[in-house]
């Protein structure tokens, strides 16, 4: 009977043992995915991760079951190798091993190293030019990223240092692919005999990669004058914009991820001016960095001053230097001079021109764009070769590119820019040459309207419809969408929201006869260039952009109306009346914010009068839970239609 007992226990004991491991959160990994700068590997999963702090094996306690995905890492010889195992992870089909070329890494295997408990196990065979000291692993809730290699491939892709163009606009392929091969070992089951299982491996042919980091953002250090940002890989900038109310610098850096610790942090800029508050000290000027999509980190500059700063680009492509110009202007910023070798200019398509400037050395860069000029400064060049730029100008279409030292061992070059210009400037991996793309914009039709207006040659000279509303057409901007979320609160998107109360909107001018078209309508990217050529292109009577607000403060709430040209203000004055009417005011329990003039994109550059409007604010608890109410949302496209109209039916 006792054996009977003990065997009861044991059982029990086994089951309990067994529930609390299968109970610990497992991620599904599905395989690997290689950076292009023979750098990174990140490790494909689904689930949520739940990182825990790296250990070695000696440290680490088997007995000791914790639902954490422990990843613990260690180096073996004969052959050399480095292996990291993820506890609580199933790895999805059968193992996989990758041959990588002209790398410090052999090969790398990825399976599943055991069942009971679960773990993945990855292994680098590496070879003579590895370095033990440079192989990191990070680890967040979304991703594990394992560094290899500090070193960077030799390679001729350009990065790029300055972009405006549309996605549609941008002539190069800044993605550039890694070739890899890899096998797959298949399971062979022999029907004969069911008790022997065999594998054969299957190769499959040579693969190209597409990035999902090339730059990984690691550390900001505080310098005499500004913030150093440093991180692996190459730095590539996406796009810049000006956010007005607080004035805010936004730089984009694609294909770039950031680590845990620096993600929605704050830091005060050096040598920016004190401010005083309430008899608190503070700084102007603040820089925030995060990560604004999976692929995309964002650097605020917020002040006074946001605009007044500049981003320099280290020789080696893998740091930025962030200070005001005056500062950039009177630094010196690396020990390595260069000068000029050549500028070349060419057409390179329909309304497409390329410039190219060869350099002795690695160029220190910064650019910028201003009333009707872009500018290129090179922080190291001390010889602008006059008599190269001599040679360019024979051409007059290239007479508008000068040069000049603006400072000790720093160039400026200029390009006089005609009508509306997008720009696309990249820089060479070894930082030695910059190409720049000038793409001249022409308008283009519109797509795919929802109502197509009628022609002008149709309709009989001097006759005019009937009504007022028949004569008009409005674009509806839903603010946001796709991969730019929007401000989010509770796994609430400020694009869901935005959308929702502009397709409402689109309904109300309908039912008027007003034809109406939408820069997006559906959850889509759309840049901010784009919509505002958009709408230039179809030359509507009006623009509205539709946002929701956020702060950091939850007690704020209210309704604003944003417009910036002139002949905007009375399109704001009529639809704010309409929307902060004191009717709605009170039915809504919010608050009238007010008008304010502000230099937001898409208002600054669409023809038409124009207007953004902000509804409510998503970081306050009760506007939020309003907000998302179809009977709110539809009383605001309601209000917002009347002020349309209202505003129209004045213009007559």
């Amino acid at each position: 009977m006792g054996k009977v007992i003990k065997f009861i226990l044991a059982f029990l004991m086994f089951f309990a043992f067994t529930y609390c491991a299968q109970a610990a959160p497992v991620i599904k990994i599905t395989g690997l995915e290689f950076d292009n700068s023979d750098n990174l590997v990140i490790i494909k999963s689904v689930g949520k991760i739940f990182p825990k702090t790296m250990q070695t094996p000696e440290d680490n306690d088997k007995s000791v079951r914790t639902p954490e995905n422990v990843i613990t890492k260690c180096f073996l010889g004969s052959p050399d190798r480095v292996f990291v195992d993820i506890s609580n992870a199933i790895l999805t089909g059968n193992q996989k091993i990758y041959t990588l070329k002209n790398s410090s890494v052999n090969t790398v295997k990825i399976s599943q190293f055991s069942t009971n408990p679960h773990t993945v196990r990855i292994v680098f065979e590496y070879n003579d030019k590895f370095d033990p000291k440079d192989f990191a692993v990070y680890a967040n809730d979304r991703q594990i990223i394992l560094r290899y290699s500090k070193s960077l491939l030799a390679s001729e892709k350009f990065k790029t240092i300055y972009n405006n163009m549309t996605t549609g606009e941008r002539n190069a392929d800044f993605l550039e692919a890694a070739t890899y091969s890899s096998e797959t070992e298949e399971k062979i089951i022999d029907v004969s005999n069911t008790a022997e299982t065999k594998y054969k491996t299957v190769k499959t042919e040579e693969k190209d990669t597409k990035l999902k980091s090339l730059f990984y953002i690691d550390s900001i250090d505080t310098l005499k004058t500004g913030l150093m940002l440093k991180g692996s890989g190459h730095v590539s900038l996406k796009n810049s914009f000006v956010l007005e109310n607080p004035l805010r610098a936004v730089y984009d850096i694609e294909n770039a991820n950031v680590a845990k610790e620096l993600r929605n942090k704050s830091f005060t800029i050096p040598n920016s001016s004190s401010l005083v508050v309430n008899g608190v000290v503070t700084q102007r000027e603040i820089l925030r960095i995060g990560q604004n999509t999976p692929t995309t980190a964002r650097l605020v500059i917020q002040g006074d001053n946001a605009k007044d700063y500049r981003l320099v680009l280290s020789p080696d492509l893998q740091g930025l230097f962030i200070a005001r110009r005056t500062d950039v202007l009177n630094a010196k910023l690396t020990e390595t001079t260069s000068q000029v070798i050549s500028y070349e200019a060419k057409n390179a398509g329909e309304n497409l021109d390329v410039v190219n400037i060869t350099l002795t050395n690695p160029a220190s860069v910064t650019t910028f764009e201003e009333n009707l000029k872009f500018y290129l400064d090179l922080q190291n060049v001390n010889d602008i070769n006059q008599q190269a730029l001599d040679k360019l100008h024979e051409n007059p279409d290239y007479s508008g590119i000068t040069a000049q030292k603006i400072a000790t061992e720093k160039t400026r070059v200029t390009f006089a820019l005609k009508d509306s210009t997008a720009i696309n400037a990249q820089i060479s991996p070894d930082a030695k040459q910059i190409r720049i793309y000038f793409k001249k914009r022409v308008k283009t039709e519109p797509e795919a309207p929802s109502v197509t207006p009628p022609k002008k040659e149709e309709q009989k000279e001097n006759i005019r419809p009937s009504t007022i509303k028949q004569l008009y057409s409005v674009v509806i901007d839903p603010g946001h969408g796709g991969s730019d979320v929007g401000a989010t609160r509770e796994n609430i998107y400020e694009k869901d929201l935005t959308l929702s109360v502009s397709k409402l909107l689109e309904e109300q001018l309908k039912k008027q006869d007003v034809f109406t078209y939408m820069t997006r309508d559906k959850d889509k990217t759309v840049e901010l260039s784009e919509r505002s050529d958009f709408s230039n292109s179809i030359e509507p009577d009006v623009f509205i952009s539709v946002h929701v607000n956020s702060t950091v403060r939850e007690d704020i709430i209210g309704l604003e109306t944003h417009w910036y040209h002139p002949h905007s203000l009375e399109f704001a004055q009529k639809v704010h009346e309409k929307m902060a009417s004191s009717k709605n005011l009170s039915k809504w329990e919010t608050t009238d914010r007010g008008l304010f003039q502000s230099k937001f994109y898409v208002i600054n550059h669409t023809n038409a009068p124009a207007i953004l409007v902000e509804i409510g604010f998503l970081s306050n608890p009760n506007e939020r839970r309003e907000l998302i109410k179809e009977k709110r949302q539809g009383e605001i496209a309601k209000s917002l239609a009347d002020g349309i109209m209202e505003y129209l039916k004045s213009r007559k």
